[in-house]
């Protein structure tokens, strides 16, 4: 049986993260409740598991259970029962078996640090984190590029990771101003990302740039500190993942 590949939108403010929590809401939980009520017995599985609050714009995961609905009305059939904070797009079949997460190469994050003049816009308030302490935007800048390359990232993951190895390549981090320098966006790409470790990243590179300084990230990723700093949950959006098999910009 065939499976269904899809991407996945949403806002993750009012959820406890991807995966399904017993009697708590989670992104999981919705897509197998919607899909299984429109389509009969099923289960999601995503391609990554964002935290509470976190959001995402090319999340990616699989249904597998029947599919009476044609693709090219799939997505529009689903929105239609979703509630209006997650929405799928770009279904297209893969093979019994295919895993999203296994297959998955490589994973692009985003985070939003809002530092225009005055509260955040409301169209933005749920995405940005607001910061409007002084910072050196030089020293932001190389604490990004000092996360680039292959690193042992131990000390930019939470306690309670399963990962086998905490080595992990980034193949590219920078920040850049948006919205006229009212917002200052993070990218990182990576083969990888550990538990909370783009949050640990974000956290520390501020904190270096608030005080001017790059030696405890440094010393950070030779394992000789831990890092303490973490950023909140809400700046930070899931982009895009890449597959061998796909390779698109809209998220495969």
């Amino acid at each position: 049986m065939n499976q269904v590949l899809f991407v996945v939108a949403y806002d993750g403010t009012d959820y406890h993260g991807f995966e399904r929590q017993v009697g708590l809401p989670t992104i999981q939980g919705i897509l197998e409740q919607t899909l299984t009520r429109l389509l009969g017995p099923g289960v999601v599985v995503g391609a990554s598991r964002t935290d509470a609050g976190v959001h995402a714009e090319g999340q990616v995961a699989v249904w597998r259970g029947a599919c009476p609905i044609p693709l090219n009305r799939w997505a529009d059939v689903v929105n239609r029962q979703l509630p209006p904070d997650i929405r799928v797009r770009d279904p297209r079949w893969v093979p019994d078996g295919w895993d999203p997460r296994r297959q998955a190469r490589a994973k692009q994050y985003g985070y939003r640090i809002w530092r225009g003049p005055g509260p955040a816009p409301l169209a933005w308030r749920r995405w940005v984190v607001e910061w409007p302490e002084p910072v050196d935007w030089r020293v932001l800048q190389e604490a990004a590029r000092v996360a680039e390359g292959v690193h042992d990232f131990r000390a930019f993951r939470n306690e309670g990771s399963s990962a086998v190895t905490t080595v992990r390549h980034i193949y590219v981090s920078r920040w850049d101003a948006e919205a006229n320098g009212n917002i200052w966006r993070y990218r990182v790409t990576g083969n990888g990302f550990l538990y909370r470790m783009v949050r640990h990243l974000v956290g520390q590179m501020w904190a270096a740039a608030r005080q001017g300084d790059l030696e405890t990230m440094r010393a950070a990723l030779d394992r000789a500190v831990k890092v303490t700093e973490v950023a909140p949950a809400k700046g930070l959006v899931l982009e895009t993942i890449w597959f061998d098999e796909f390779s698109s910009a809209r998220g495969y």
